[in-house]
């Protein structure tokens, strides 16, 4: 992130931020099923059903 021009403050504070999900991750909620309508789908899922849209 340093790399990209990120200044260190920022690096020093989302890192750690990020880590922190790894063993405490945020909860999940209905929050796009309410919003749209249709439950969520994983990452997984939504990759597979949009890879025409990447070739």
């Amino acid at each position: 992130m340093r790399a990209a021009g990120r200044p260190a403050d920022l690096v020093d504070a989302v890192l750690p931020a990020q880590a922190k999900m790894i063993d405490d991750p945020e909860p999940v909620n209905d929050e796009v099923e309410r919003l749209t309508g249709t439950p969520a789908r994983s990452f997984r899922t939504w990759g597979q059903d949009h890879v025409a849209d990447f070739r």
